[in-house]
Order: C-alpha cells, then structure tokens, then sequence
C-alpha cells in the first residue's frame, strides 16, 4: 500500500506523518487490496482539516475530519474511512449470499 502525504497551509512533522502511517496501518487488516491512499492536510480558518482518498480495488473511499488538534482529525479521519469499508465490505458480502441462494436447488439434505 502507498500513502502519499500532501501538505496545504500544513508543515507536517515527521511525528506527524508517522501517526499517519500507524493509524493507516489498522486498514491493512480490513482492506487487503488497497492500491493507494492519499491523505491531504490543510488549515481553514481555525480548523485543522484531514482528507483521506483511498483506493481499493476499483473502490474509491473519501473522507473529511476537522478539528482544533490535526491528530485528533487524523484519527476522525481513519474511523470514517473503516466505517466506509466495512460498510462496503458488508455490502458485497450480502450480494454474494443473495447469488448463492439463486442456486439454491430446493432440496434439503434430508431429501438427498
């Protein structure tokens, strides 16, 4: 997976950019064909502001955080784009049941 860190108004600080990495780093364990993310942080007005675009296997997931702290944006940030996910990932799991039904032969096994 490739993170690319963009800075708008921002310097972001190694430490930064390393809680970036560890907090992407949970979607590894749900998104097994994430391709790339791009995270981009900015400031507006008095507020922090993370953005999170990820690519997944023709999937694409977006999500905005705002806050006074840019950690606690950044963390914001990575809840919505799991909830995304999974909510994706539930989704695809729910058509798949529903096609094996389609095929369904009306027996039970009591019958065979």
């Amino acid at each position: 997976m490739q993170i690319t860190i963009t800075n708008d108004g921002i310097e972001a600080t190694d430490a930064l950019k390393q809680h970036i990495l560890d907090k992407f780093k949970r979607l590894d364990r749900i998104l097994t064909k994430a391709t790339s993310i791009h995270v981009t942080l900015s400031i507006e007005n008095l507020e922090q502001i993370a953005k999170a675009l990820v690519h997944a296997h023709g999937t694409e997931f977006y999500a905005r955080a705002e806050s006074e702290d840019l950690y606690n944006a950044i963390d914001n940030l990575i809840d919505k784009i799991e909830l995304q996910v999974n909510k994706h990932k539930q989704k695809e799991k729910e058509k798949r049941h529903d096609r094996s039904e389609k095929f369904d032969n009306g027996y039970t096994d009591e019958e065979l």
